[in-house]
């Protein structure tokens, strides 16, 4: 019967960590809302970018280089980076092709297209990433970047 049952009083007590752990969850969501709005105009998500922005700053050689470092280098993980890539490989963005020395490694390469999507897109980026901290100052700044890279066990 609705009503009858007793809740747990500390249920409803917030702890520092509870606070932080929303704080983070919800900044994410408003900060990636933010991303894949402005990504939009290129026809990309969030998600892609990164891929496309972890090829190019990685094959710096452009002999392109294995979907599983790929993964590794991906802010958010992705259960299927194959799926992610043969997508924007549809797109024209990147190509796939068998390593020559083992054939079970695939590597993504970005086309010339793929090059200049990230290219156009980084001064945007650059600036929305700006505006999303532009109410902090320089030191809160830092601080937020030294507590977030504590918390995730990096050293920046």
């Amino acid at each position: 019967m609705p009503g009858n049952h007793k809740r747990k009083a500390e249920i409803a007590i917030s702890s520092i960590e509870a606070d932080i752990f929303r704080g983070t969850v919800s900044y994410s969501d408003k900060t990636l809302t933010a991303i894949n709005k402005l990504l939009s105009i290129w026809g990309m998500t969030a998600l892609q970018h990164s891929a496309l922005k972890v090829i190019y700053v990685h094959d710096t050689d452009d002999s392109g280089i294995p979907s599983g470092e790929i993964g590794k280098h991906l802010v958010t993980r992705v259960p299927d980076v194959t799926r992610l890539l043969d997508r924007m490989a549809d797109k024209g963005w990147l190509v796939r092709e068998r390593d020559a020395t083992n054939r079970r490694v695939v590597r993504a390469r970005l086309t010339d297209i793929g090059i200049e999507l990230v290219e156009s897109v980084h001064t945007s980026m650059e600036a929305l990433e700006k505006e999303q901290l532009a109410h902090m100052s320089e030191q809160n700044r830092l601080e937020l970047k030294r507590l977030l890279d504590l918390a995730l066990g990096t050293n920046g």
